[in-house]
């Protein structure tokens, strides 16, 4: 006897075909069937006794508390049940079917500049490229223009697809600069990689709407925002204008005031979830048609239990059917996870194994692109997880 969980519905449509002898048809058309979820749903004037009696109708477990609802069961039952649900609430099952078909969509592209980035089969790298004094990892190593290029240089020839340029340090304890010192830092080694590598794709860190026009003035492709919009409030109406690629990342509080304000959480993975829901409506109301990736900002506000929660449930930021990133290079929970477990400090460079570790999990809970310092290593870790994970899938 063989225990099996199907996370696609190809994976279980080709174990009935192929296992079982199920005629290909009957096979695809009973493909949902493999697939089980838990549904939580929190909405206000849903008439419980109502819901249950079609939850039942529908072959589903369900239940309710004064926190919402929750349903089990098989993708097929839980479209049975949005068929029957329709009459009553439409616009609730339209949202169940729209969030199981976002679920599974694995395979994405950034486009830009004449630019095409296929994300999905292959993880991407997004190499880091501090121009700064003062970052935990690498602060000082790129001051000039030709240290920051051939740095970018570098990082291209080990297989990083995207490099991404930051002008100001958001560690734990760190202080804002002006605009105008991050981009005294930021456009010169910009503007010669643009020179030197043409085709490559550049991204710059910064929540700064003015530093981001300028920036992508000068060639940039895709703006890191680790605020999500919300340290400056021009940010969104600025990706609306260029439309330009964006990762919206989740942040709680503020850097400099991490240490003496710890954050709190009920639920770490529902409050980031319904947080990008607010950011992408305030997206959507400035006017951007650009292409959205999501960052659940592992350290932006967060201690250590809260990284490890959001990795180990990392494949319930799929509902959102978007390019998913993750950056958990070198990372101070790293560090004090391995100063735990392994009765050993470490200082950020020696943090390679942890940082790996780390990566794991998230690239095979749905991942696309991972941002990281050591991009030989991580490109070459990759090359065996993208080969466990995609395998049997084209």
């Amino acid at each position: 006897m063989l225990v099996k969980h199907f996370e696609s519905k190809e994976a279980f449509y080709r174990f009935l075909k192929e296992k079982v002898g199920i005629f290909f048809r009957e096979a695809h058309h009973r493909s949902s069937e493999g697939l089980s979820h838990v549904l939580y749903i929190k909405k206000e004037g849903l008439n419980p006794e109502n819901f249950f009696n079609l939850c039942r109708q529908a072959c589903l477990h369900a239940f309710h508390g004064e926190g919402g609802f929750v349903l089990c069961g098989s993708e097929a039952r839980i479209k049975d049940l949005c068929g029957m649900l329709v009459k009553e609430d439409r616009g609730l099952a339209f949202e169940i079917i729209g969030r199981l078909q976002a679920y599974h969509k694995k395979f994405f592209k950034l486009q830009y500049n004449r630019k095409i980035l296929p994300l999905g089969i292959k993880t991407a790298v997004m190499g880091v490229l501090n121009v700064t004094p003062d970052s935990f990892s690498d602060g000082g190593l790129y001051k000039s223009p030709s240290e920051a290029v051939n740095r970018a240089l570098q990082m291209v020839e080990e297989g990083a697809d995207i490099v991404d340029i930051g002008g100001e340090s958001t560690r734990p304890g760190s202080q804002r600069i002006s605009a105008e010192e991050e981009l005294k830092r930021v456009l010169p080694p910009l503007k010669e990689i643009r020179k030197e590598l043409p085709n490559l794709w550049i991204s710059v860190d910064t929540y700064k709407a003015e530093v981001a026009k300028a920036c992508l003035e000068e060639g940039a492709d895709m703006i890191n925002d680790i605020s999500g919009g919300t340290f400056d409030k021009n940010m969104h109406r600025l990706v609306a204008q260029y439309n330009c690629p964006y990762v919206l990342t989740h942040i709680k509080g503020r850097p400099e005031t991490w240490r003496e304000e710890p954050p709190l959480y009920e639920d770490v993975v529902e409050e980031v979830v319904r947080w990008f829901e607010e950011r992408l409506k305030g997206l959507k109301e400035a006017g951007y048609k650009g292409q959205v990736v999501l960052d659940p900002g592992i350290g932006f506000g967060k201690l250590p239990e809260h990284n490890v929660e959001i990795l180990k449930r990392f494949e319930e930021f799929r509902i959102f059917g978007m390019p998913l990133m993750v950056g958990v290079s070198r990372k101070s929970f790293i560090g004090i996870l391995m100063e735990g477990l392994l009765k050993k400090s470490t200082k950020p460079t020696d943090r390679l194994y942890g940082s790996l570790g780390a990566l794991a999990p998230a690239v095979i809970k749905g991942a696309h692109i991972v941002r990281v310092h050591d991009v030989r290593e991580t490109r070459e870790f990759l090359a065996l997880l993208d080969t466990v994970r995609t395998y049997g899938e084209f």
